[in-house]
């Protein structure tokens, strides 16, 4: 039995048509709450064959409702746009009503609110984390302040007269508290363990961009939406930092005053080394000559209300016969903030970097040994860049904490075997930590 399935992933549907059968009502994901003030999408599918687009568009107009097409390579989607997240309801049971059992619920990007940045002028004095529908206070963070205000700068927070907020959306906010001073409010999913939309990824805000972040051939950064966590891939051609012309995944992280920060020198990202080959690498894939390749797949998740930038690697063998001791691993000459020389301390879950010389200080965690979901490596390598030498060591296993040199981190995944046509996975994340939260 087919069940009526609620989704906020961003799911790229394949079938070609619904079967009319029964519906079941299991939700994955959340339907907005009624209080959210973003606009929201359905799509009751994507097609390769255009006619049956069509076929579903018509039924669709016939109900009164107002279809359009979008087209994502060689399918053709048809969503209804323009919802508000009160009647999302409304619009799934009437689709339901006319046969459609599957539909894809995301933020409608064109009617997206967008988000407020403080002035310039405006100087961070505190952040704090709220979940949709918490609600805490702030006046533990002011003591000795001047404050004349409590204003919020969107919808995602509310606040009331007495320095109270409440988790409406998730997003970005900020309170602003006298005319010189703010506090930075991240709003946070309420499930223990969310998986964000990658339609409700967000380009980083125009005047947040880093000066080489937009160029030709190469992907904008991707930011979840509390502007915390931010990655691009790299373009395969450009020369950056130590690790050459890899295009490599590179990372960043939000500090104080929606600064982003560096994690890897020139934003140089990840080599990735396959089977003993470094490995260019094209939107995230990387081939092998053996006929197994490797696709890294980064998400934001949320886990307990704190953000990650999940990677998933991907291990794929394409023969038809089975291949064994597969081995793949990445290497980065990193920083953190303008500290090239940034320690790099090994902890229980895997290792993290810190820059003392910032306050609040700022920690980039990795977290590949423990923790939820966690895939653990076989090698975890914290040493020096060496000129270059970092690259060399992917494979090996050192793990003791590293202080006053330019640092370097390697991990790999080693003795992999692989059946015909076998998929592997293996994952990491990488955190920013700051201040209380």
């Amino acid at each position: 039995m087919n069940r009526f399935i609620i989704s906020i992933f961003f799911i790229f549907l394949t079938i070609s048509g619904f079967a009319q059968q029964p519906f079941v009502g299991r939700t994955i994901g959340a339907i907005p709450h009624s209080a959210d003030a973003n606009n929201y999408q359905i799509q009751v599918g994507a097609f390769r064959d255009r006619q049956n687009a069509e076929r579903s568009f018509e039924r669709i107009r016939q109900a009164s409702m107002n279809p359009s097409y979008e087209q994502f390579q060689d399918f053709t989607r048809v969503v209804v746009k323009g919802i508000s997240a009160g009647d999302v309801p409304l619009y799934l049971e009437r689709l339901r009503s006319i046969g459609f059992n599957d539909a894809i619920i995301r933020i409608d990007a064109e009617r997206q609110i967008a988000v407020t940045l403080p002035p310039a002028a405006l100087r961070e004095v505190a952040n704090r984390v709220v979940r949709i529908g918490e609600t805490r206070s702030l006046t533990d963070l002011v003591t000795d302040r001047n404050v004349t205000s409590w204003i919020s700068s969107t919808p995602s927070v509310r606040i009331d007269a007495n320095g109270n907020i409440s988790g409406q959306s998730i997003g970005n906010s900020y309170i602003r508290i006298n005319e010189n001073e703010y506090i930075s409010i991240a709003v946070v999913p309420n499930e223990e363990f969310y998986i964000l939309p990658e339609s409700e990824t967000a380009l980083l805000p125009a005047n947040t961009r880093t000066s080489s972040s937009s160029s030709d051939n190469i992907t904008e950064y991707r930011s979840e939406p509390t502007y915390r966590l931010a990655y691009r891939f790299n373009n395969r051609n450009e020369s950056r930092g130590a690790s050459g012309t890899n295009g490599g995944i590179d990372i960043l992280g939000r500090g104080s005053g929606y600064t982003w920060l560096l994690t890897t020198f020139m934003q140089g990202g990840w080599f990735y080394d396959l089977n003993g080959v470094q490995r260019e690498m094209v939107n995230g894939l990387q081939r092998g000559s053996n006929g197994v390749t490797l696709t890294i797949k980064p998400e934001f998740v949320y886990d307990k209300g704190v953000p990650y930038l999940q990677l998933r690697h991907l291990l794929h063998n394409t023969n038809n016969f089975p291949v064994t001791e597969q081995k793949f691993g990445a290497s980065a000459d990193v920083m953190i903030h303008n500290n090239d020389d940034a320690s790099v301390i090994l902890t229980p879950y895997g290792a993290y970097m810190t820059d003392s010389r910032t306050n609040p200080s700022i920690e980039l965690m990795l977290i590949c040994l423990s923790g939820n979901g966690i895939t653990p490596v076989s090698t975890l390598w914290l040493g020096g860049w060496m000129g270059g030498e970092h690259l060399n060591y992917i494979y090996n296993d050192a793990r003791e904490d590293v202080h006053g040199i330019d640092s370097a981190i390697g991990f790999s995944y080693q003795n992999i075997n692989l059946n015909p046509g076998e998929t592997k996975e293996f994952i990491i994340r990488f955190t920013l930590a700051r201040n209380e939260d």
